[in-house]
């Protein structure tokens, strides 16, 4: 059955692309801030610095790349934002407060209250047990790999155009979670609400040396709002539907803890995880609509080449 991700000859990779726009744009944007409020932040010219260098150093590597790429060149352009997302993340910690420093816990807090009427985290406490937070701990974890789980087989079976379109989706959940994070900070439950917690989380072997490392990589961040785990894991759920559909039972399964282990773990507030929801949502309507237009023009290049085949 050919597929709009068939390869074909007539359509070959461009040079820049949209996620090097989003990418080239998000670090701009983040320069940009640093700059604004320099009295603000710590060493600010850092900043404006380092990622207009990373900027004009991937513009000249764009540029001079070949048309169609191969080997270490065509995987270095396609999966260097898997390098540049964690030192990204990263800085936040070193940013958000400093440009906003007022957290709207209480508010969130206040529309869980609203919505439920008790605190959610605390409720799950009075009802975890051990083998299920160490379930949900693992499945926490799994959203650092859901990306790779999505796109790695797109890349290696050539699928380049539901490739692109992933690390689109992908990328733009990233970078507008981030940006909000700066309008929206937020500590989150387990520490906003840490004297309400009576009852720590306990799993059995796992839970506390990956949350002891979780802690020591990510550092402090005010990212609760929305919930970035909820929209990658949505973003991934979604085009795993679409692209590889036989993985779609299991991904649904993997997704839920995934939601589930963010409010269980007292990482998010639900309504973090409904905005997340609702980010996901946005940025997989923006993607295809960005797409929409080279997915027909593709489709058809393909469906004639095949067609021509045929005759022949």
């Amino acid at each position: 059955m050919l597929t709009i991700d068939t390869p074909c000859p007539a359509q070959p990779l461009s040079r820049i692309a949209v996620p090097d726009v989003l990418t080239c744009g998000y670090l701009l944007s983040i320069g940009l801030l640093a700059t604004i409020y320099a009295a603000d932040i710590a060493q600010w010219w850092w900043y404006p610095l380092t990622h207009t260098t990373l900027v004009l150093a991937l513009g000249m590597f764009l540029l001079k790349m070949p048309v169609q790429p191969t080997g270490w060149v065509r995987l270095v352009r396609w999966w260097y934002p898997a390098v540049l997302i964690p030192p990204i993340f990263s800085e936040l910690q070193h940013l958000v407060h400093p440009v906003n420093p007022v957290d709207i816990d209480a508010q969130l807090v206040a529309i869980d209250l609203a919505l439920f009427g008790v605190h959610p985290t605390v409720w799950l406490a009075q009802r975890s047990v051990p083998w299920l937070t160490e379930y949900l701990q693992l499945a926490y974890v799994s959203f650092y790999l859901l990306p790779f789980i999505l796109c790695v087989p797109l890349y290696r079976r050539g699928q380049f155009l539901a490739f692109r379109t992933a690390l689109c989706a992908l990328l733009l959940s990233y970078y507008v979670s981030y940006l909000l994070d700066f309008l929206t900070p937020a500590q989150g439950p387990r520490f906003y609400l840490a004297e309400a917690h009576t009852q720590p989380v306990i799993g059995l072997w796992l839970t506390t040396p990956l949350q002891t490392l979780l802690d020591s990589l990510e550092g402090i961040q005010r990212d609760a709002f929305p919930s970035g785990h909820t929209a990658i894991a949505l973003v991934v759920l979604a085009l795993t539907t679409r692209y590889q559909r036989h993985w779609r039972w299991p991904m649904l399964v993997l997704t839920g803890s995934l939601v589930l282990s963010t409010v269980y773990l007292r990482y998010h507030y639900v309504i973090d995880v409904i905005a997340g929801g609702l980010l996901a949502v946005g940025c997989l309507g923006v993607t295809y609509g960005l797409y929409r237009a080279q997915s027909s023009v593709v489709g058809d290049s393909a469906a004639l080449h095949t067609q021509r085949n045929v005759q022949e």
